[in-house]
């Protein structure tokens, strides 16, 4: 698994089969971090990127994730378990309500997918894994909230399958905390560098989503 294609001349590339992934940019999340200045700059960072992506031709595939459950019962959802007890916090993640829908910061059209996954990572409980297979995707740029939590998550399983990865450093983040910035810069610059994912600004996400076919 490598982090960073790049071209004939030694420029970093997403190649030609690459898949956008957005993870879990719900309007509860974004409610939670948008009236703090780091989450004011997140939030326009990913309209940015995903305006960007809405503009490219041809269209990359463009995945997005939400957290849900079928009912207020959450039938999918163990209890006890650490996972409930993390985002019983949060709120219910009831499927088709308001704060689990993709933040309307972000406009979606037709062909945006918007996969409902039960965890963490973001294949949990839907088709991504056929969906990335099927279309012959080789790398994956991830954008999500939080860093720790699905992004990671997600980094570890696709890493395990093989897919060359690129993370959005300005399109990912903690929730403003003790110890998070800290916290994320420990796991942009150590743990994923050292797995070889390829960190990227969103300058040059931008760059080289421009040369990308």
């Amino acid at each position: 698994m490598a982090g960073a294609q790049a071209t004939g001349e030694g420029v970093p590339s997403f190649g030609k089969r690459f898949a956008i992934l957005n993870l879990d940019l719900m309007a509860i999340m974004f409610d939670s971090i948008k009236k703090t200045d780091e989450g004011e700059l997140f939030i326009s960072n990913c309209v940015r990127w995903n305006e960007a992506v809405h503009q490219h031709h041809p269209r990359p595939l463009t995945i997005f994730t939400t957290l849900c459950f079928s009912n207020y019962s959450q039938p999918e959802l163990a209890r006890p378990s650490p996972f409930a007890n993390l985002i019983d916090k949060f709120g219910d993640f009831v499927k088709g309500s308001p704060e689990v829908q993709i933040d309307k910061s972000l406009k979606l059209d037709e062909k945006d997918i918007v996969l409902h996954k039960t965890r963490w990572y973001a294949g949990a409980g839907n088709g991504l894994e056929q969906i990335l297979k099927a279309q012959n995707i080789s790398t994956v740029v991830i954008s999500g909230i939080t860093l720790s939590g699905v992004v990671m998550s997600t980094v570890y399983r696709l890493f395990d399958l093989d897919y060359n990865i690129y993370v959005v450093s300005d399109n990912v983040m903690e929730f403003p905390g003790e110890g998070s910035a800290e916290l994320r810069e420990c796991l942009l610059t150590t743990q994923l560098k050292n797995m070889n994912v390829g960190i990227i600004t969103l300058d040059e996400a931008l760059k080289m989503l421009e040369m990308a076919g």
